[in-house]
This record gives C-alpha cells, sequence and structure tokens, in this order.
C-alpha cells in the first residue's frame, strides 16, 4: 500500500448455505458498517461455497486487489469447515496444532459439563506464523496474520511487498461480533486507521425518493459531507456521510448539512438513525402524556404488535382490538349494521366508528382505526384489493384517511404499507392536527 493511498477493504462470505438463501449474510452487513466507523473503505464483498478449489481463488483475488481481507464462515469443526486450511494452502504454510487454543477450548466444554468430540481438536490448528483472534463467545477463534512477501508471490500474488492482513471470523453472527469488538477493530485502528467516518440516516415518510432527491437536489453534489438518497419499505431516506480525523469532527462537518435537511423535510422527516414510526409516535405520546387504542381489522394486529414492541408502550397503549368480522365489530366495537350494511365494512364510516368505539371502551385520549382489503382475494370493482380505509378520533377531532394501494403488491406488504401509513397518521396528529387536514 502506498503512502497515503486508501486502504481496500474486502469481505468473504463463505458457506454454501449461503449460495442457497438458507442464511442471511448479517455478518457482512455489520462489518462494512463498523468498517467505515474506523475510516476504512469497503471495496469488495464475495460470496463462495463450501469448496477448496473456489476458497482458495477468492482468497488469492482478494489479496491481489486489497489490503485488508475479512473471512467469515468456515471455521468450525466439521470436513466442510475448509476457511483457514484453504488459506494456508494457498499461501504455503503448514498447519501447526497450538496447545493454548486447545485449552481454551476443552476449557469451554467443561464449563458448560460436555464431552468435548475429537473433531474440535481441528479448531486448534492455525497456519505456521499467523496469530489467534481469539473467540470469547464460542469454540471457534480465527486468524489475524501478515503474510510474508514470499508466501504471497509464490501464491501469484502481485506487489508481494505490500502489506496485507487475514482476518478470519466464524459465521456465527455474537461470535463474529464479539471477536471484532474485542480484538479485530482495536488491531485494525492501531495498523491502518486513518480517520474516521460518521453517517446520519434522515429517514422520512409520505414522500418517494426521487421527489425527495429532487427536494434535496442542492445537496446531493457535497463532496464531504456527501448526501444520498435510498429507498426503504414505503418510506426513504437521505444519508449524510462525513470523514474527518476523529468521529467530533466528522460529526461537526455533518450536523449543519442534517439541520438543513430537518428544516426544508420539515414533518416529512420522521427520525434519525434507529428511530422507526412506532418508536415515534411512542416517544410523542410520552411526552404528551396522551394515550392511544387501536382497533384493526385487515391489519390483523400489525399495528398493535409494532407498537407494543416498543419498550415501555404500557404507559401509552391502553386497549388493542383485533376485529375482523363483521361481528366483532359490531359487538366489540359498536359499529352499527346500517353502516355495515349499508357502507360495508371498507368504508370510511365504518372506519370512524371502529375507532369512536376503541376509543370509548378504552377511554383512551386517541382512538386509531384501521379496516381494508389486504388481499389476493375479497376485492370487488367498486372496492379492489388494496383499498384501506383508517381513522382517528380525539375528542372534537375526527380524520379518515383512503389508501388505494397496487391491488398485485403481497398481502404482507399491504398490511406493512397500511400498518405504516396508520402510525404516520397519528404521528402528525400529534405534532399538528393540521397536518392531517392540508
Amino acid at each position: 500500500m502506498a503512502s497515503g493511498s486508501p486502504v481496500k477493504v474486502e469481505i468473504i462470505s463463505i458457506g454454501t448455505e449461503l449460495l442457497l438463501g438458507q442464511i442471511l449474510d448479517t455478518n457482512t452487513k455489520f462489518l462494512t458498517g463498523e468498517l467505515a466507523t474506523i475510516g476504512l473503505d469497503c471495496h469488495w464483498h464475495t460470496t463462495v461455497g463450501d469448496n477448496r478449489a473456489r476458497i482458495k481463488e477468492c482468497v488469492r483475488l482478494a489479496l491481489e486487489r486489497s489490503d485488508v481481507v475479512l473471512t467469515t464462515g468456515g471455521l468450525g469443526p466439521t470436513p466442510d469447515d475448509l476457511t483457514v486450511e484453504c488459506i494456508a494452502e494457498l499461501l504455503g504454510a503448514p498447519m501447526v496444532f497450538d496447545e493454548a487454543v486447545m485449552a481454551d477450548i476443552a476449557g469451554k466444554f467443561s464449563k458448560r459439563r460436555l464431552k468435548m468430540p475429537e473433531s474440535n481438536r481441528k479448531q486448534a490448528l492455525r497456519p505456521d506464523g499467523a496469530q489467534i483472534l481469539p473467540n470469547p463467545a464460542g469454540t471457534a477463534p480465527g486468524i489475524i496474520w501478515q503474510p510474508a512477501p514470499g508466501a504471497l508471490s509464490a501464491a501469484g500474488v502481485s506487489d508481494p511487498g505490500r502489506k496485507r492482513v487475514i482476518l478470519t471470523f466464524p459465521g456465527v453472527p455474537v461470535e463474529m461480533v464479539a471477536m471484532w469488538k474485542e480484538t479485530a477493530r482495536p488491531f485494525l485502528i492501531s495498523s491502518f486507521g486513518k480517520g474516521v467516518i460518521w453517517s446520519c440516516d434522515l429517514k422520512h415518510y409520505g414522500i418517494g425518493e426521487s421527489a425527495l432527491a429532487e427536494m434535496h437536489a442542492d445537496l446531493l453534489d457535497s463532496a464531504n459531507p456527501t448526501v444520498a438518497p435510498l429507498a426503504g419499505r414505503g418510506e426513504c431516506r437521505l444519508r449524510v456521510t462525513a470523514k474527518a480525523e476523529s468521529e467530533a469532527a466528522a460529526r461537526a462537518l455533518g450536523l449543519p448539512v442534517i439541520e438543513k435537511v430537518k428544516e426544508k423535510s420539515g414533518p416529512l422527516c420522521y427520525g434519525v438513525d434507529d428511530d422507526t414510526l412506532e418508536s415515534v409516535v411512542g416517544r410523542l405520546l410520552t411526552e404528551r402524556n396522551l394515550t392511544l387504542a387501536v382497533a384493526e381489522s385487515c391489519t390483523g394486529g400489525l399495528v398493535s404488535k409494532r407498537l407494543t414492541d416498543i419498550a415501555g408502550s404500557s404507559r401509552y397503549v391502553k386497549l388493542n382490538v383485533v376485529a375482523y368480522a363483521d361481528e366483532a365489530k359490531r359487538d366489540l366495537l359498536g359499529v352499527h349494521d346500517y353502516i355495515l350494511k349499508t357502507k360495508g365494512a371498507v368504508s370510511a364510516e365504518c372506519a370512524h366508528a371502529m375507532a369512536t368505539g376503541v376509543r370509548r371502551i378504552a377511554r383512551a385520549d386517541i382512538g386509531l382505526s384501521i379496516t381494508g382489503i389486504a388481499g389476493p382475494g375479497g376485492g370487488s370493482p367498486e372496492k379492489p384489493v388494496g383499498t384501506v380505509y383508517m381513522a382517528l378520533v380525539a375528542g372534537q377531532f375526527q380524520t379518515d384517511r383512503k389508501l388505494k394501494l397496487a391491488a398485485d403488491l403481497p398481502r404482507a406488504e399491504i398490511r406493512h404499507r397500511s400498518a405504516s401509513e396508520a402510525l404516520n397518521m397519528v404521528r402528525l396528529f400529534l405534532l399538528n392536527p393540521q397536518l392531517l387536514l392540508a
């Protein structure tokens, strides 16, 4: 690596189960985000199955084009766990048995009062010259290895004098995260750290990605910090990313841009980073000392679930009712037979009656309801699949909203988007009821 040139990092995810779609690769997502926080750029993600020749070729290519190579998976005791021995074969290093590692593995089995299988002895092998990357949460240690120029040259890697480092992690996420935090992250900071990348996601609801990009077009060409629109599931984000010598300096670069975005976006921007519509609604209800009751039909309790996923939601959620059948709407919530017969269960009138009923029963400050046709069947020319009504009632204030979602959306997606719209309705009401009347 030439002086002053950026450090290139590559992540290789190893495991046939990843290629078959049986396991979601959350390790790469985690590592990529963590690398950014220490100023290291991940240039490539590679996924390869449990095949000796292909693993070796992926590692060789990574060493050719990258300075730091991180691998996840393939460190277990079974025959298809090939990562470390493939790396050793590629670089011509003999495998040596590490007694200290073996003692650590045996001790972990002993503490659990389990007999250690003989196959676990394989995990105490490491390439000669490699350091152990300890695993505090499991029995599969990794390695930290800076191959010698001669080994790189013999493996067919050009520019063998350039410093390369290989770090291996197990595929189990909790073990990988522990190893990263305790050993790998500090090691990479001390070896390659060149500043910090800090980013903030500004979450928006009620506007599409292209419209959001157009609204903030003057910021999108900024070099540092950068501003980039990102699409989501029925919502979108603007990511502000700044790079500097320290997190404090990067944050100082990014904050003025964040304030500009918030000011221009107004209520379309509902939160940042880990905020969700339900967490923001919960925070606003708590700040205003208000309570909420929810009556659902087509969403089958999804609004209620999302609200009660938030710790402490018992302070503001008073009652959740799933009234799916017409009889339940009538008998539990007091929806009049006349409404059900003349307007139907999927109507603004029914939504208002459901919100009023659940609010009355719970003696809550706010009543929220949602009723519709999630499909794939049940639609009609007048009310096709994707027709959803929701209503909010609070004292003398009443409002409703009709959604016309695409009929070919999956049932789960119609339910998810409907629940999000309902939560956003509550959010806007808590910010300013006039936002719902505009």
